[in-house]
């Protein structure tokens, strides 16, 4: 896990720390509620809904779109299948790096860059263990209920790349145009572009630290700090005039380590 991801989790952490210190000064947080759950999942299937927004970005941006089908064995133990959509896109500086790497001379055998895989389609399937349970007092008479949990699980993804390095039809080197736009000026107005794609399928891991807030007993609000992980993969020692003459070109990183993607999701669940 890289160290963005770490100082995320441990900010996390910290404010849950302090929320359930805070939480018992108060005598807001009902110490018997543990024995006494208002909710019990045990036994019942539950579907769920999620939207996940990118918590940093480099050079490119995730929104996953999820759907879930999670069974809970126990009231703290349960196994969950999620399929989905995460639509992409390289962010700004993506595309900065694009359009001024096409005039320089000094970049004619280069590298290309790390963690350039955007996910699409995906699905998993893993565990959720909820060993916290607990009462929150947000306003006098209103108790919430909560389930602090950690989920892990595995399963498929297909990614997709595309280079900001590769232009194997240059239109305009000094402008940085490697696309079939209309005006110099607007890149808007291209409707293909002519940089090297790739798409694979691949292994990918999840885990996450969520909570889950009930409402009345089919109902919830989920919200998760989430990180997809999978293998990254790249070529170096890359010759420009090859990739521009159409020529293979190249070789595979020896070690290309492992891309983070880590997300905030929001959630509702029904249980039925």
């Amino acid at each position: 896990m890289n160290a963005r991801t770490l100082r995320v989790f441990a900010a996390l952490s910290l404010s849950l720390t302090a929320l359930g210190a805070a939480a018992q000064e108060d005598g807001v947080l009902d110490s018997a509620v543990v024995r006494n759950r208002l909710y019990k999942p045990a036994g019942h299937p539950e579907l769920s809904l999620s939207v996940g927004l990118p918590v940093q970005t480099h050079l490119t941006a995730h929104y996953f779109f999820n759907v879930g089908l999670a069974y809970n064995l126990f009231d703290t133990f349960a196994l969950e299948a999620r399929a989905g959509y995460a639509a992409s896109r390289h962010t700004g500086l993506a595309r900065s790096i694009s359009e001024s790497f096409l005039d320089r001379e000094d970049k004619r055998v280069t590298d290309e860059l790390e963690d350039m895989w955007r996910m699409n389609l995906h699905g998993v399937v893993g565990a959720r263990w909820a060993p916290i349970y607990g009462k929150i007092s947000l306003v006098a008479d209103i108790p919430v209920h909560f389930q602090t949990y950690l989920w892990a699980g595995g399963g498929l993804t297909n990614l997709k790349r595309q280079s900001v390095i590769q232009c194997t039809q240059v239109v305009d080197r000094a402008a940085g145009v490697c696309d079939n736009r209309t005006d110099v000026t607007d890149r808007g107005s291209a409707t293909e572009n002519y940089w090297v794609k790739e798409s694979r399928v691949a292994p990918v891991v999840s885990a996450a630290l969520g909570f889950r807030f009930f409402i009345k007993e089919q109902h919830g609000i989920r919200l998760e700090l989430r990180d997809w992980i999978f293998k990254d993969s790249y070529s170096v020692n890359l010759l420009r005039d090859d990739w521009e003459a159409g020529k293979a070109t190249g070789e595979p990183a020896g070690s290309p380590g492992l891309t983070h993607l880590v997300q905030f999701d929001l959630g509702y669940t029904f249980s039925f």
